[in-house]
């Protein structure tokens, strides 16, 4: 895992960068400007530095400076994230000093490995975790548990199906709320896994028709918003179960899906 610290002023392509590095296992930390990148990677200092070129105040050929006359800092790989397109723009990036250079609209397919091919390997490697032991006979599962995931990102519910396909769960998607409470009414579903800002039905409006015609049906919401109104209001109801924020490591994840079956096996012996 590397500590990736991007640089970056809008908050969009923040979440969808941290997303995708988190998803991968990196620690994502972020910075709005380049003040406060410089302050964060002087700190801590991260593995890589993702940098937009055209912050305000003090653009990326400015936090390149600063963070290569830093001695602690010199040897951080630092490149520039940027939508330049004209000729000669690669050559000037890289002639100013950074190490790379990634173009602007990012591509989710291919930026993680993009950012992984600048960092310096480990002097050991990380040891893979030790295969979780399978259950006796008397404690398997009857039935394997159904998870609905619900985004309108078509990439998201790729990447959220990824991060849960190596456990022995049923994964279903929804691109809607009304897509959702369709598939619903056909299928048995444990838990159903919400975003909020979605078009046409918010996440806290779908999981309310959930908890009223499912209550059984375990319903977690995940989200990038910073204003949480809504959705604190949705869990002192009753009708959200929990929330987590976006970017959510495949670890936290799926560990917070094994609690929610488990909580849903209870209501259902209840």
């Amino acid at each position: 895992m590397a500590r990736i610290l991007i640089i970056e002023d809008n908050p969009a392509n923040v979440e969808l960068m941290a997303f995708l590095l988190t998803a991968y296992g990196h620690a994502a930390l972020s910075a709005p400007d380049g003040l406060r990148g410089i302050a964060a990677a002087r700190a801590e200092p991260p593995d890589l530095v993702a940098c937009d070129v055209n912050l305000p105040g003090m653009n990326g050929f400015a936090v390149l400076a600063a963070l290569k006359a830093e001695p602690v800092l010199a040897g951080v790989p630092v490149l520039a994230v940027t939508a330049l397109a004209m000729a000669g723009d690669r050559e000037k990036l890289l002639a100013a000093g950074f190490d790379g250079y990634i173009s602007k609209p990012i591509e989710p397919e291919s930026f993680v490995a993009e950012l992984e091919a600048f960092l310096v390997p480990h002097a050991a490697p990380v040891p893979a975790p030790a295969p979780r032991p399978a259950l006796p006979p008397a404690t398997q599962p009857a039935a394997q548990p159904t998870i609905l995931l619900v985004d309108d990102d078509p990439f998201m519910l790729a990447v959220l199906a990824e991060m849960l396909e190596a456990e022995p769960w049923r994964v279903l998607s929804a691109a809607s709320g009304a897509e959702a409470l369709a598939l619903l009414g056909r299928e048995p579903v444990e838990v159903i896994l919400c975003d909020q800002s979605m078009p046409g039905m918010s996440g806290t409006e779908v999981l309310a028709q959930v908890a009223q015609r499912y209550p059984r049906t375990v319903r977690l919401m995940l989200t990038g918003q910073q204003d949480l109104a809504a959705i604190d209001a949705a869990l002192r109801a009753g009708i959200a179960d929990a929330h987590y924020a976006k970017p959510v490591s495949a670890a936290t994840l799926r560990q917070s899906i094994r609690d929610a079956v488990t909580l849903q096996r209870s209501r259902a012996s209840a």
